[in-house]
């Protein structure tokens, strides 16, 4: 989508619509240039001759004439309430948003309606695990897989990993993190992603939440709702793919695996390590649960290459199991 999509704004408040029209100007990562009308006879008379990409219209207005309409209609609302019964009719096209909130939450919102949209017209959501018994080098996996997947798509990156040491690795502003959005799934099943905006951080293409404060936060969610929690995440928010590591912080693993369209397990080389591969799949045949060890696409991963250190995620490109990696994933370098 490029910057020659017109999103039209306009609200009984003038003041407020040129801020939000500033916002979205200023901002690269939004794809449309913004207009503001002040005047409702000149945005009818717009509207009849054209139709915007997005318009964004005061809820007064916007319930006055029901012509008023865009390819994607944001309804902004005075209050949350109001918001969730326009977003409850599940019109297509159709978004209701509380205008009273920071201009970036308002714009993180709209944006993942976008995405929604997008995923439900390209497809389902796919979910990627990594797994492994070497810590160190699943986590340089995992990593690699949400690089790459952001790559080709929005991707949102969750780890379950109790000490991952995010700060080190992804510089994203991160205000809240995995601990807080396991808080608003147990709070409500049904509601949480509303919730968890704050959760997620942002480092150039990847999403991902920031990991858990306390270790004791994961151990709260019971292993069969953590597939609930992250079908919900990519549901709701409109990720085309999650990329989960499923860490040590996850006491039953096939219960995240169970949720997964395919698995990367990580290979080192070390006799003890592959054993407990081994048995770990033996264990999912004996179990009945053979469609999990199905999924598994085994990745080698040499731990003892140059790129632990503050630039691992600029580095990882040009490791030796990279190139691997695409080839199994079937995708390209970028």
């Amino acid at each position: 989508m490029g910057r020659n999509n017109i999103c039209v704004i306009y609200d009984s408040d003038e003041n407020y619509a040129k801020r939000l029209m500033s916002v979205i100007n200023d901002d690269n990562d939004i794809p449309y240039n913004a207009q503001v009308f002040t005047k409702e006879h000149e945005l009818d008379k717009y509207l009849q001759e054209k139709e915007a990409d997005m318009l964004m219209i005061c809820e007064g207005a916007y319930g006055y004439n029901a012509y008023r309409t865009g390819n994607k209609t944001v309804v902004l609302c005075e209050e949350e309430r109001e918001a969730d019964e326009i977003n409850s009719r599940e019109e297509k096209g159709l978004v209701g948003i509380c205008k009273y909130q920071p201009s970036y939450q308002l714009l993180q919102s709209v944006m993942r309606y976008e995405k929604k949209d997008r995923v439900q017209k390209r497809g389902s959501l796919k979910v990627t695990g990594v797994y492994g018994f070497n810590n160190t080098a699943r986590m340089m996996l995992s990593l690699a897989v949400a690089r790459l997947m952001s790559e080709h798509g929005n991707t949102l990156f969750i780890n379950f990993e109790t000490f991952y040491g995010f700060k080190g690795i992804l510089k994203g502003e991160e205000n809240e993190n995995l601990s807080d959005a396991l808080y608003a799934f147990r709070q409500n099943h049904n509601q949480f992603h509303k919730n968890i905006v704050n959760a997620i951080s942002h480092y150039e293409r990847l999403d991902y939440i920031p990991d858990a404060s306390c270790a004791e936060d994961i151990d709260d969610i019971k292993p069969e709702e953590m597939g609930t929690f992250i079908q919900a995440i990519g549901r709701e928010l409109g990720y085309s793919n999650i990329v989960i590591d499923i860490g040590d912080g996850i006491r039953m693993p096939w219960n995240m695996m169970d949720c997964c369209d395919e698995i990367y397990m990580c290979e080192t080389g070390n006799y003890i390590e592959n054993m407990r591969l081994k048995n770990f799949e033996k264990y999912l045949l004996e179990q009945g649960m053979d469609n999990i060890a199905a999924t598994f696409k085994k990745i080698h991963v040499n731990e003892d290459e140059n790129i632990n250190n503050d630039d691992i995620w600029g580095r990882l490109p040009f490791c030796s199991f990279y190139e691997e990696l695409c080839r199994t994933a079937g995708i390209e370098e970028i």
